[in-house]
Formats: C-alpha cells, structure tokens, sequence
C-alpha cells in the first residue's frame, strides 16, 4: 500500500499597515537567504514561463513547508530538496535557520502585522516517530494534530485553520484528501502594512494598462517625491517603504512592453542585492496600478522540473525519518498546493501568501524620473532586516 504526505504552501494574505519594529531578530546565514530567494525566483519564473497570466509565490514559505517536509526524508530524497532549495552547503543548519525565520515573521506592533503559522495533521493510526513530530513542533513552532484523516469533517477543520490565519483572506486550500493521505503540512503568512507616504485617492484615475490580451483602463494611483531608484538600459526598479522603512515593495518595469520574460530571465538572488544595493535616492514620479490578484496552483511538476523528483515516487520515496519502514507500505509526496492573495491600494498592501551571476548595471543619470507602470512587471516584498523576499510576483493584469 502506498501512502501519501500533502503539503499545502503558501496560504497567505498581504495588507496595509507596517511600522517600525523593535524587537531583536536572529540574523540568518547569507547562504540560506540566499538560497531560499533564488529557489522562490526560480519556481516562480518556471511557473509564469509556462501559463503566463499572474504568478505570486512565497519564497520564504515555500522554503519552510519543504523544510518540514525534508526533515522526515533520507537519503536522496533529502538531498534532492535541500539541493533544489538552494541549502545544501548548510550541513545540519537548515532547521536552525529555519527556526530563526519562523521567529523573524512574527511581528506585531502598533499597526503592524506580520505573522506565520504551520500546522501538522498527522493520522492518528500510523505509527509516526515522536522525535520527528516533536522536531517540527519546536523547531518549526508547529502545531499538531493527530486524527483521522479519512473523517470527513477534517477539511473543515483544516479550512477553518487556514482562514483563521489569514484573517479570512483565503477561504480554504484543500477541496479533497485522498484516501491513502497519511500527513498534511500547512503554512499561512499573513503581512499588513501601511505606505510610508500613502497614495492620495484624489489623485487616482482610470489610466491604460497593456495586458497580453490588449489596454485595459485600471484605476492608477500616482504619487511624486524621493525615492530610491535604479534605471538600466532595459528596467526601472523603485522602492515602495511601508511604515517605518522595516519592510518595502520592489517593483521593476522592463523598457519593452513585452521584456517581463527576460526580466524574469536575469533575476536571482544575487542579482536582485546588487539592484537592492545599487538604488540611489532621486526625485520623481510613479504611476502604479491598483493590485487584486489571486493564484493558486498545484505545483508537483514545477518542483519535479526543479529537481525535486524521488519525494513523489511512490516506490522510491524515503521518508524514513518520519515513520518506520515497511514492506507494507511506503510514505511518498503526493500534493504541493500553493493559493496566495494580494490587494495594493492607497493605503497600503494585503496579501495572502536564473542565474547566480550579478548582472552589471549601466546607470542613466536623471534629475527626475517618471515611472509608469503601465505593462507586466515584477514585484516583490522584502523584509529589509533579514533580506528574505517574503512574496514574489510577475503581473501581466492587475485585476
């Protein structure tokens, strides 16, 4: 008999409000931000290569879920997840530095919100280890569950979870379990923030967006004043700071109308610092688009294309750090599920959960600029303290 793990990222939900923050945080290793943001850059180009339209992913939860789940793996199938993510030089760290993430995404203030939570759902008749339930729970502050999967009033329960730690963003991430499903492993971001200096609704008016399918007239909000900023010869990239300068959203606008695929194609991890570094203050103007946008994916064959391949096979799967083997059955990955959610207004942001070579940057010396972001571009939301992108996303349609 085969059995099955479900894994369900990034359930999340970003919104409009974040100040300055005072507590202490760990800093984290450069290889594992590293790693982390270059694996979320990837699945996220692979995906939007491939369907086009809007993709918005978690790096950091993407790379957390797929760490619980190699907690419990062995042998090539542990070193096929941490290889794709972009750890494997890490050497025994990964948990700790995970832990330490899951600490840094903790942040409540005056105004502030930031918050993850993971879930284990655990069938209750199969004889997994306590120390790996016990690691997951402490290391990854997890909390767990141990019933009967084959209940059907479990997806309420895990639905209910999930909306309750989106602050009802999301409604739910799983329709169905299949009858084998041993494990599911859930986590939910939530992040609210506020502009630094907040768009002026007055000052929004309906202007033309070009999507793939032809203009469309979106409401567009606009804003002049100082900000850091970088021009290239093929982009713009503007920093948009919420309250407090603590956490910002990146947006780049390829020159060509059509130039998000090979935007997409020069983004890594190292290449984006070396933007992030390179931005210099300047006086200007910035036309943005208001955002609603939702995704929700299965994403086996993106991760199976990345590399991770042997977690799926239901013959060749180890995951003998969790449970015991045995002749009579055999623990394999069987669902990745991603559902995000993002809102840009005036006031702020709601969402709901390459190569390494730095590429040079030739500089265009301006007084003043203006930035229409008026065709597909690239996003993301960085936490400044620790460099992890907590979202990510190319946008063809604002709406």
């Amino acid at each position: 008999m085969r059995f099955v793990l479900i894994l369900a990222l990034g359930v999340f939900a970003l919104s409009g409000c974040l100040f300055g923050l005072s507590q202490e945080i760990s800093t984290l290793e450069t290889d594992f931000v590293l790693g982390t943001n270059d694996f979320g850059l990837k699945l996220l180009r692979t995906t939007w290569e491939k369907e086009g339209g809007n993709a918005f992913v978690s790096p950091a939860s993407l790379e957390i879920c797929l760490a619980m789940i190699a907690y419990g793996a062995r042998g090539e199938t542990q070193r096929e997840i941490y290889k794709t993510l972009g750890l494997s030089g890490l050497s025994g760290r990964v948990d700790e530095e995970n832990r330490k993430l899951v600490e840094s995404l903790h942040v409540t203030t005056s105004g502030i919100t930031l918050k993850t939570a993971n879930s284990l759902w655990a069938e209750k008749s199969m004889p997994f280890y306590e120390e790996y339930l016990k690691a997951i729970k402490d290391l990854y502050y997890a909390e767990g569950y141990s019933v009967d999967l084959t209940n059907p009033g479990i997806l309420s329960r895990i639905n209910d979870w999930v909306r309750t730690k989106t602050q009802g963003t999301i409604e739910r991430i799983l329709d169905s379990l299949p009858a084998n499903a041993i494990l599911v492993l859930l986590n939910a971001t939530y992040f609210q923030g506020k502009w630094e200096i907040a768009f002026d609704p007055a000052r929004t008016e309906d202007l033309p967006f070009c999507t793939p399918q032809g203009p469309r007239n979106i409401p567009t909000m606009w804003q002049e004043g100082e900000f850091l900023y970088l021009e290239s010869s093929t982009f713009q990239a503007i920093r948009l700071p919420y309250t407090g300068k603590t956490f910002s959203m990146y947006i780049f606008l390829p020159k060509e109308r059509d130039g998000l695929k090979t935007l997409l194609e020069t983004l890594s991890a190292q290449a984006l610092n070396a933007y992030f570094e390179a931005m210099q203050e300047k006086r200007g103007e910035v036309f943005l688009p208001r955002l609603r946008v939702t995704f929700e994916k299965t994403i086996n064959d993106t991760l199976q294309e990345l590399g991770i391949r042997r977690a799926f096979d239901p013959y060749g799967a180890d995951f003998s750090g969790m449970l015991p083997l045995s002749p009579a059955y055999n623990a394999y990955l069987s669902e990745v599920r991603h559902k995000t959610f993002l809102e840009v207004h005036e006031e702020g942001t709601e969402a709901a959960g390459v190569t390494s070579g730095v590429i040079a940057i030739t500089a265009v010396p301006l007084d003043r600029f203006t930035m229409r972001i008026d065709h597909p571009f690239f996003l993301c939301i960085r936490d400044e303290r620790t460099g992890v992108l907590l979202f990510a996303g190319a946008i063809e349609n604002p709406v």
